[in-house]
């Protein structure tokens, strides 16, 4: 199973709906001084034993006249996530770097890894050359918001580098760490390369990006956590942590019975052989029930399920049916959930295990008789006037602006991306439910509706934080649902923002369909 979450080395990067403050030209020195500094990184991976093999690319820049290279450590890493949600650990890892490609001053030799840190997302490189012109690191306590920066590296994998304008949005903790978040454009291939200031001093290193179909927010690591690590000694670097060693550790706290599938993916049997599959992609815990191919033997028999599944979602506590197009001209139906690895408590993990378990049921029966009652659904615990104060208190600590609308009981967030959209986020079963409606579900008739809703599940499968659902009225919305306990302000203000971004592609991609409710 191929899937988008956090763009790493790995992922797609689409257009970010916000401003892009853009500072004035870098200079021409400063311009060679980076082109000369900042390297295309290729990494080839094998497992020896299975002949599983895996590339992939991504950027670096020297920091030192010795020919010392920093970069990402999953820009290196030798996993290799599998179509099942297995991670193998590849045992033969060649690394190249390229100077100038596809310049005639291109130079690639072969890089030896002298440090990983993966809880830091850094990594350490040496090539047997001298570096006479490198980056020097600024003090990244000095970076404020809306200050112009630039990101530099080789997006996509494309050979010629990219130097593409933006500023800092903002300082986030997410997972644990202080980051950066900027709004420069940054792609595939993007991770490891630096964030510069206009004196080409580096502030951050470009590491990931929170993404659906459309670019979300961006995050770099800061030049004083980098500073830090490159003065403190290799043995302190933690070791690498076996595939799904996290999960295994939330699995033996959470009280379930599981299954070890090896290689990170463990599995939980149920009632009627229903089996939910936990793993870890990237950052993100996710757990799945593998439902088979969209049932029907048309694609308009495809597309009424479709348009069930789509309409399931909305009586959905915390996660969604989606599907997987295999590019085999099949459509794989999952219902799915993922959090933060970091917000993934052994208590949650068991209610979201539950969940999964109960929702394939649902769908089954659904499927054998779309008229009979179904089981009500799990309810988290909770008094709701208190879930309610601590969502506000939790916008309080975000940068977010909103207002109280004590009528519906829910804080409103106004957003303005080429148009006005309010996100809204209250208290629903227990859950911190934030929505926007994007209006009626689009198309002429059953038929494209039909096939739109397809490409909406599609849609769902590549969103990091929610889902797209019908309500009864037959409209749509883009929703999230999170236990609120397990929110932190930085978590809550990046899943308002997926859901204005998504509102944006939304409307871009199918227009506005008036309101059926």
């Amino acid at each position: 199973m191929k899937r988008l979450l956090l763009v790493y080395c790995t992922a797609v990067a689409v257009l970010l709906m916000a401003a892009n403050a853009c500072g004035a030209a870098l200079t021409p020195d400063t311009v060679a001084r980076v082109k000369d500094a900042v390297v295309l990184i290729e990494v080839d991976l094998e497992v020896t034993a299975t002949g599983d093999a895996a590339g992939g690319s991504g950027s670096g820049f020297v920091v030192s006249e010795d020919g010392l290279i920093v970069t990402n450590a999953h820009v290196v890493a030798p996993e290799i996530e599998a179509d099942d949600g297995r991670t193998l650990v590849a045992d033969q890892r060649i690394v190249t770097v390229t100077f100038h490609p596809n310049t005639p001053r291109e130079r690639s030799v072969e890089g030896q890894v002298l440090r990983e840190n993966a809880d830091l997302d850094l990594a350490l490189l040496r090539i047997r050359i001298a570096t006479p012109t490198y980056l020097e690191l600024a003090d990244s306590e000095m970076a404020y918001e809306t200050q112009p920066v630039y990101v530099c590296g080789h997006p996509l994998g494309l050979r010629e580098i990219s130097i593409r304008s933006g500023a800092v949005a903002a300082r986030r903790t997410w997972g644990g760490h202080k980051y950066i978040e900027h709004d420069a454009a940054a792609e595939s291939g993007n991770s490891g390369g630096p964030l510069i200031d206009e004196q080409s001093r580096v502030l951050g290193v470009h590491s990931l990006t929170l993404a659906a179909s459309a670019m979300l927010t961006k995050f770099a690591i800061p030049s004083n956590v980098v500073d830090i690590w490159l003065r403190s000694a290799a043995a302190e670097d933690p070791a690498r942590q076996a595939p799904g060693s996290r999960i295994e550790e939330i699995l033996a706290a959470s009280g379930l019975h599981y299954r070890d599938e090896g290689d990170g993916l463990f599995a939980l049997v149920y009632d009627a052989g229903v089996i939910v599959y936990l793993h870890q992609f990237e950052d993100f815990l996710r757990g799945y029930v593998d439902l088979g191919y969209l049932p029907g033997d048309s694609l308009a028999e495809q597309g009424e399920v479709a348009l069930a599944a789509l309409e399931l979602n909305f009586t959905d506590l915390a996660g969604r049916f989606s599907v997987y197009d295999n590019d085999d001209g099949e459509y794989e139906l999952y219902w799915e959930f993922q959090a933060p690895l970091s917000a993934a408590t052994p208590v949650f993990t068991f209610f979201m295990a539950q969940l999964g378990a109960q929702r394939a049921a649902y769908w089954e029966a659904f499927r054998d008789d779309p008229t009979a009652d179904l089981p009500q659904g799990l309810q988290l615990p909770g008094d709701e006037t208190e879930l309610f104060e601590l969502l506000g208190e939790l916008l309080d600590n975000t940068d977010l602006i909103y207002e109280l609308d004590e009528e519906s009981e829910c804080y409103v967030l106004p957003y303005e991306n080429g148009e006005e959209l309010d996100i809204s986020t209250r208290i629903w079963s227990g859950t911190a439910w934030t929505y926007t409606w994007l209006g009626g579900m689009p198309g002429d008739d059953e038929h494209e509706q039909g096939q739109i809703a397809i490409e909406l599940l599609k849609r769902n499968w590549e969103d990091p934080f929610g889902r797209l659902s019908l309500d009864p009225d037959f409209d749509l919305l883009w929703e999230s649902q999170v236990p609120v306990t397990f929110l932190t302000p930085d978590y809550l203000a990046i899943i308002a923002n997926t859901g204005s971004g998504q509102a944006g592609s939304f409307w871009e991609e199918y227009g506005h369909t008036p309101p059926n409710g």
